[in-house]
Order: structure tokens, then sequence, then C-alpha cells
């Protein structure tokens, strides 16, 4: 229970706490957890929904490596890759842990170090993936997304780059937004979205290929814009809407 800035716990009593968000809602379980040396409260909370005013707008997404997204309407979302850039100091953290004495005092401050070092890691894709969607819910009332089979894209050569990429993360935090906000969030299956044309036509690409080029309709864009297009197309289908012209 939070009483006067301090979060009641049973057992410990009274512990001064620094909220982020404040809280809104009704709490219904508290859990606490230690992270590279710091103790963290995890509250869930009981809310109402705020839905945002109805949108017409719709946009399909395909997540990728070279850009983070592709949205349906061309718009890339630049891929931050935020563990690729700490990857020389999260290396000097290993080499100072690997270098002290197992069970001296600065070995712990050694790890300690180390796990700071890559929860901040954690800390900037999460902030980033809320942010991004957040903006994708405020703009578009139906959002469609591809059905990913994570776990086993990131058991690959491109394991590092998945992870970095941190897309089961930024899926469960859009789908539980746009929830919130009284969005329409659609996911498709994610077989062959980049092997045929909006159109329908079959369209065969190897990973290596990045344009898209129909012979039937003509439409000439970036492989990852066309996926986004036939995801969108997908999900309105999914809906029983029809393709916009």
């Amino acid at each position: 229970m939070l009483d006067n800035g301090k979060l009641r716990l049973q057992g410990v009593g009274a512990v001064k706490i620094k909220l982020h968000p404040p809280i809104e809602g009704k709490i219904k379980t508290v859990t606490i957890k230690r992270e590279a040396g710091k103790w963290y409260a995890v509250l869930s909370v009981e809310c109402e929904p705020k839905p945002l005013p109805a949108s017409a707008e719709k946009v399909g997404l395909d997540v990728g490596l070279t850009a983070f997204a592709t949205l349906s309407d061309g718009t890339e979302i630049e891929n931050p890759r935020y563990y690729k850039e700490a990857q020389a100091k999260l290396r000097r953290a290993q080499r100072k842990v690997a270098r002290r004495k197992r069970g001296s005092n600065n070995r712990k401050k050694a790890v300690r170090d180390l796990q700071r070092a890559h929860a901040h890691v954690r800390n900037q894709r999460a902030d980033f993936a809320h942010k991004v969607a957040r903006t994708l819910v405020a703009l578009f009332g139906l959002i469609a997304v591809e059905q990913l089979n994570i776990k086993g894209m990131a058991a690959g050569m491109l394991a590092k780059s998945v992870n970095d990429a941190g897309w089961a993360s930024f899926i469960a935090k859009l789908t539980y937004k746009a929830a919130e906000a009284g969005r329409e969030l659609v996911k498709v299956p994610a077989n062959g979205t980049s092997q045929r044309c909006v159109c329908g036509a079959p369209n065969p690409k190897t990973l290596s290929q990045r344009w898209h080029q129909c012979e039937s309709c003509g439409l000439s864009v970036p492989r990852d814009h066309a996926s986004a297009l036939e995801i969108l197309r997908l999900g309105l289908s999914l809906l029983g809407g029809t393709w916009p012209t």
C-alpha cells in the first residue's frame, strides 16, 4: 500500500519509494525485485481505459534490422542499435570482472558495474519502444503487424541483431497501448509477406534483394515498404475490410 510517498510491505514496514510514472488506478499486486544492485517495486494496477479520439487512419508495420520498422506509407523508423553502440563499454566491464579475484569486493563491484551497463541498454531499448508505440497509437486507428516467431529468429546467425532490435517487447507494448487507447491492432501471418505483391501476384526475392518490382501492377518500392503494404492488406482482409483506394 502506498502512503505519503512510502510503500508499506508486509514484514518490512514503510519504505521510501520514487514513483515513475505516477500510479493511476487501483493497485492489485506488488512484486519486489533486485537488479544491478538496486531494488525495484513492480506494481500492477487496475484502471479504466483511456480511448483516444477515433481515427480512420490505417497502417501496416514491417519490423526489420536495417530500419527498426517501415510503415505502409513508406516512413522508416531508424534502428537505434543500443547494444551494438554499447558493446565496447560492455567488453571493458566484462574484462574487469574477469581480472578480479573471485569472492573479492572488487569483483563484486565489477560485476555490479557490468550489470548496470546491461540494465542501461535494456532501459534505453524499453524507452524507445514505449515512445514509438505511443506515437503509432496516437496516429492510427488500425495497426497491422506480423505474428513473428521471434524466439526462432533469435536462435540463428542474426541473434544479436534480433535481440538488440527488441521486437517482442515493442509488439507487447504496442498491443497494450492500442487496447488502452481503443485502437484496433491485428496480427497477420508472417509467411510470404515479402514474397508477393499487394496486388496478389507472386514476387519471390532472396534476402539480399532489397527492392520490390512487380511486373503485374508496376509497383516499385523498397522491399520493406512492399511488405508493410501487404501486411496492411492482410490485416484489413482479416477484419473483413477492403483495400483503400
